[in-house]
C-alpha cells in the first residue's frame, strides 16, 4: 500500500464510484417517495459530477489495461508491446543506468588504499587458501601432470638425464613440488611489495578509469580506460530489450500496472475530487448569475 494514502481512502478507492452512485440512488428515492432533503438538487448536481469524473478516469485506466471490444482503441499496453518495451529500454539506458552515472558512482565508492589495511586482508586470504593450494600440489593427479609437462618439455637433456638415472622425471617433479611447497608456505605480502605495485600499476581509480592503460594496450590494442572497454561491450539498451521481449505483453503489463498500482487509485479518487469541484464551482456561477 502506497504510505502517502491513507488506509481507509486506499481501501474505499477501488469502489468510489460505486459509493458515489449509492448516494445518489438513495437521495433520488428519497425525492420520489417526497422526502424533504435539504440541498437536494445541489448534493444530486454534485454527487453526479464526481461520480462521471471518477467513471470517466476508469474508463480511462481500464483502456490502457485492458483490451474491451466495446471500447474503441483500448488495451493499449498489450497492442503497443513493442513501443513500450524500446521505450522502457532507451529510459534506463539514459537516466537509469549509463556509462557515465556507473563511474561516477564507482568513483565514490573506491578510497584511497591503505597500506595496512590490504596487507591485512591480502595475506588474511592467502592464509585461507594455503593449505588447500599445497593439498594441491602434493596430489596425485598434480604431480602426475608436473611429471608429463617435464617429459614432454624438456627434450633431448630431460631424456639423456632420466635414461642416465642423474635426475629421474619424478625425481625433479618432487624437487619442484618441495620448492613450491617451501615458497607458498612462507609467503606473505608486506607493504613494501604493496607499494612498488601501486607505484607500478597506479592506484585502482587509475586502473579502472585512466586511458592508455599497458594492460588493455597489449591484450586489446586499445588506449581506452578499463571502463570506457566494459561499456562498449555492454549494451544495455538490447540487454533490457531482450529481456523485457521474453515476456508477453499481458506480462509486461502487470509489472507495469504493479508497480503504478496505488497511483492509479489516486487517479480515480483525483477524478471523483475534480467531478465535484467543477460541478459546484458550475451550480455557483448559475446560481450567481441566473440569467
Amino acid at each position: 500500500m502506497n504510505s502517502a494514502m491513507p488506509k481507509a481512502v486506499h481501501l474505499a478507492a477501488p469502489y468510489l464510484n460505486l459509493i458515489i452512485l449509492a448516494c445518489l440512488a438513495a437521495i433520488l428515492l428519497a425525492s420520489a417517495t417526497g422526502a424533504d432533503i435539504p440541498y437536494s438538487a445541489m448534493i444530486i448536481q454534485v454527487l453526479l459530477g464526481g461520480f462521471i469524473g471518477g467513471i470517466t478516469n476508469k474508463i480511462a485506466i481500464t483502456m490502457l489495461f485492458e483490451r474491451k471490444w466495446y471500447l474503441p482503441g483500448s488495451g493499449v499496453l498489450l497492442k503497443e508491446h513493442h513501443k513500450i518495451v524500446h521505450s522502457l529500454a532507451r529510459t534506463v539506458e539514459v537516466h537509469l543506468i549509463n556509462s557515465e552515472m556507473i563511474q561516477e558512482e564507482l568513483r565514490k565508492l573506491l578510497q584511497p588504499v591503505k597500506l595496512e589495511k590490504a596487507e591485512k586482508i591480502l595475506n588474511g586470504v592467502i592464509d585461507e587458501f594455503r593449505d588447500d593450494v599445497i593439498g594441491y600440489l602434493r596430489s596425485e593427479k598434480t604431480r602426475h601432470e608436473i611429471t608429463d609437462g617435464l617429459r614432454n618439455n624438456l627434450g633431448f637433456l630431460g631424456k639423456f638425464l632420466n635414461v642416465t638415472r642423474i635426475k629421474e622425471y619424478e625425481e625433479m617433479t618432487d624437487t619442484i613440488v618441495a620448492e613450491l611447497e617451501s615458497r607458498l608456505s612462507g609467503f606473505r605480502v608486506s607493504r613494501q611489495m604493496l607499494a612498488k605495485t601501486i607505484q607500478r600499476i597506479g592506484t585502482l581509480d587509475d586502473f579502472l578509469f585512466s586511458p592508455n592503460n599497458e594492460l588493455l594496450m597489449k591484450h586489446y590494442q586499445t588506449d581506452s580506460s578499463v571502463m570506457q572497454l566494459v561499456f562498449e561491450k555492454i549494451n544495455i539498451r538490447k540487454m533490457v530489450i531482450d529481456r523485457l521481449s521474453a515476456y508477453e505483453p499481458s506480462q509486461v503489463r502487470d509489472i507495469i500496472e504493479e508497480n503504478i498500482r496505488a497511483h492509479l487509485l489516486w487517479l480515480e479518487v483525483f477524478g471523483v475530487i475534480l467531478g465535484m469541484l467543477c460541478s459546484g464551482v458550475l451550480l455557483l456561477v448559475t446560481n450567481a448569475y441566473p440569467n
